[in-house]
């Protein structure tokens, strides 16, 4: 096998092989010698030209008719060309076809043509290119691009699984270097290398045995220890360490990771105590092969407490009194206190809360107090307070002590008290300031010998462990029993004026042995009405009646009740007798009056004065003497014809429903107020009006009308009067 099969090498088209070259040399030659008048022209990268045609010249006689033309450029091939004979066309050289000038047959020359130039020959590879150095990240590939002929250029190419990363050219023999990059680990590196005669001419490639970038190794110098102590709530450390890439960790209890344990430092928890502490490092980086680390291990101890103060007790060193722990400020923090009361040196059974009362059984003893602190992950820790000696305790009255119930006769009297503590107690009553023989109960019944006396009782309070402890309460002084009411005393008869009242005098309990009365008018003591009954009088008009009675009992008090009040209705009373002129204000007082005449003439004129002129009249009427008249504190006099008596008007009336005589009435007391109908008899003119007063002004008529036949009119209620006249019968709907 000849070495240009042994290479892999390839041509770049536009190029001529060494031996198209040498080919294309011989073909030259030929035809140099065979036309000698022919010059050669110049060669290009490759390719060769067709020479120009040459002048035509007479050619001489022992030549032959035709210049060979210019031999076609050979294909390239690696191999030698065979030599062309001299004077023949050779088919690696391009051949000139020369076109004849027109000449005289006499004057026809050969045509001279010119030699092609050669191309160089391609550049070829004598040993492949090799890939030095060690495939690993981090590291350095080199090449010198193999061996070569023919080449002064060398261009490198390094591709990465496929991916061209580097491109370089250098001078022959010069070699080319790759950085091997953390991205290019288990990927494979190639290099094509492409040879030429300068660094602008395409060349031959070869390419080298393809390599794998193995990952990096780490190399690290690390010390495993674990340092801090390894005690609850305490930090364990790790050595640092550093590196170009990622560490992580991860702490393990024994075999168990420890959930979101994952830094250098960790806290010991309660948990650890008595178990493997270890850390596992994992270190990565890009390029790198991941390495495991382990730590040394420690094991996990129950801490100490920083601070456990002696506890101290507060409160009154005495029985009955509250005892209070102090426990102090234990640290950490987070500790559960526990209690336990000790008299002596015996635990106190069910003593176990921070306070602790002290009962009869401490009198005398000494008292002390535990503070047992635990806390997970710690030692259990006991501390003791000083012992204090328990005097006798205090009875304290939470109540002063008073005699209870009625100290009357008949009646039995109690105490009222409170103590803490109190278990047993003495009586002793009192009558006077001497002690009553048999007094020794908590109660003492009042028959009548104590009426009039002063009584009181002694209290005296023990309990064992307790000083004992004695209170007199104050006197009360025993009165009479009382007689209850059973039903209040009242009026019976007619209120009006001349009728004889009598008073019930009520019931009573016990029933009384005698009774007294007295009258009251308005609440005022009516002279000499000490009877059971009593006759109305004109002084009782419109007034309130009432009774009161004393009901008596041997050994009882008097018991005084009251009947409810009976109100008089007022009644009229005549102030003004006949016809004639009267002054207002010692004849006659303002206020509302009532005509006690039955005539239809009735007359009667407020005056401003006695000077008989119109201009003294200050309002008058004529009409039924059924009527009213309201008299002002502005009125001199008062003028009356005709309308009989003059009386008060009294506060009730008739309420009727129907009116069958003229007049004026007041609405609401004599007549109701509502619709009312009626029918008017034939020639009679019927007149009626609606009242806000009886001044007997027109300012009084609120309505009014003068209708015939069938009436119907209505009365409101607030007015104060109605007058009719010649209506007939007026009913009420």
């Amino acid at each position: 096998m000849s070495l240009h099969e042994n290479v892999r090498s390839r041509t770049r088209p536009g190029l001529l092989t060494r031996s198209i070259a040498t080919a294309g040399s011989i073909a030259l030659l030929a035809g140099l010698l065979m036309a000698p008048a022919a010059q050669a022209l110049p060669m290009d990268t490759g390719t060769v030209t067709e020479p120009a045609p040459a002048p035509v010249e007479p050619a001489p006689a022992d030549l032959s008719p035709a210049d060979p033309a210019p031999a076609d450029p050979a294909p390239a091939d690696p191999a030698p060309a065979d030599p062309v004979p001299a004077g023949e066309p050779s088919a690696d050289v391009t051949q000139t076809e020369t076109v004849p000038a027109e000449v005289t047959p006499a004057e026809t020359a050969p045509t001279e043509t010119a030699p092609a130039e050669v191309a160089p020959a391609a550049p070829e590879n004598i040993s492949l290119p090799v890939i030095e150095g060690d495939p690993v990240v981090g590291g350095t590939l080199t090449s010198t691009g193999g061996k070569w002929t023919g080449a002064a250029w060398i261009q490198y190419s390094w591709i990465v699984d496929g991916v061209p990363v580097q491109t370089a050219g250098h001078v022959l023999d010069e070699a080319d270097v790759l950085n091997i990059l953390p991205s290019m680990a288990g990927k494979s590196v190639e290099l094509t290398v492409t040879a030429s005669s300068d660094a602008q001419t395409a060349g031959t490639e070869a390419s080298a045995v393809a390599v794998s970038v193995r990952p990096a190794a780490f190399t690290v110098a690390w010390s495993n220890a674990v340092t801090g102590r390894p005690a609850v709530g305490q930090e364990v450390r790790l050595n640092p360490l550093t590196i170009q890439g990622t560490v992580t960790y991860q702490w393990f209890r024994g075999a168990v990771a420890i959930t979101s344990a994952t830094a250098a430092r960790y806290v010991v928890t309660p948990s650890d105590v008595g178990q493997k502490l270890w850390a596992k490092l994992t270190l990565s980086a890009p390029g790198f092969t991941s390495m495991q680390l382990s730590s040394a291990q420690v094991t996990g101890v129950a801490a100490t407490f920083v601070t456990a103060p002696v506890p101290t007790v507060s409160g009154t060193a005495r029985v009955g009194q509250v005892q209070t722990a102090n426990p102090g400020v234990w640290a950490p923090t987070g500790a559960a206190l526990s209690y336990q009361w000790y008299r002596g040196t015996a635990a106190i059974a069910g003593a176990t809360g921070r306070t602790y009362t002290t009962s009869a059984a401490d009198y005398g003893k000494a008292l002390k107090m535990r503070v047992r602190a635990t806390k997970a992950g710690f030692v259990t820790v006991d501390r003791f307070s000083a012992t204090r000696s328990i005097a006798a305790g205090s009875i304290v009255a939470t109540k002063s002590p008073v005699v209870t119930g009625v100290h009357r006769f008949g009646q039995t009297l109690g105490i009222s008290q409170g103590w803490t503590p109190g278990v047993s107690y003495k009586y002793q009553w009192y009558r006077n300031g001497v002690a009553i023989r048999g007094g020794t109960a908590s109660w003492l019944y009042l028959s009548p010998g104590y009426i009039g006396s002063k009584v009181n009782v002694k209290v005296t309070v023990s309990k064992a462990g307790y000083t004992a402890r004695s209170v007199t309460t104050k006197q009360v002084t025993v009165g009479k029993a009382v007689i209850t009411a059973r039903t209040a005393p009242k009026i019976t008869g007619a209120l009006w004026l001349g009728a004889t009242l009598t008073a019930t005098p009520g019931t009573y309990s016990p029933a009384p042995s005698a009774y007294a009365y007295q009258w009251y008018r308005n609440g005022v003591t009516i002279s000499g009405a000490r009877n059971r009954t009593y006759r109305v009088t004109g002084a009782d008009n419109g007034k309130s009646l009432s009774v009161r009675v004393w009901a008596s009992r041997t050994y009882y008090d008097t018991r005084v009740a009251t009947s409810p009040a009976a109100k008089l209705p007022t009644w009229a009373v005549t102030v003004l007798r006949g016809d004639g002129t009267y002054r207002v204000g010692t004849q006659i007082k303002p206020g509302l009056y009532k005509a006690t005449g039955s005539g239809s003439g009735c007359y009667w004129a407020r005056l401003s004065g006695f000077g008989d002129t119109l201009d003294d009249i200050n309002a008058n009427y004529f009409g039924p003497a059924r009527t009213y008249v309201q008299i002002f504190p502005g009125d001199v006099g008062f003028e009356t014809k005709g309308c009989g008596n003059w009386t008060t008007v009294p506060s009730t009336g008739a309420k009727a429903t129907s009116i069958t005589k003229d007049g004026t009435y007041r609405v609401g007391i004599d007549i109701l107020p509502g619709t009312y109908y009626g029918y008017a008899a034939a020639g009679d003119v019927c007149y009626w009006a609606t009242l806000s007063g009886f001044t007997g002004t027109f300012y009084d008529i609120y309505d009014n009308d003068l209708p015939s036949g069938w009436i119907t009119v209505t009365i409101p209620s607030w007015a104060k009067g109605f007058e009719v006249h010649r209506c007939g019968t007026l009913t009420r709907f």
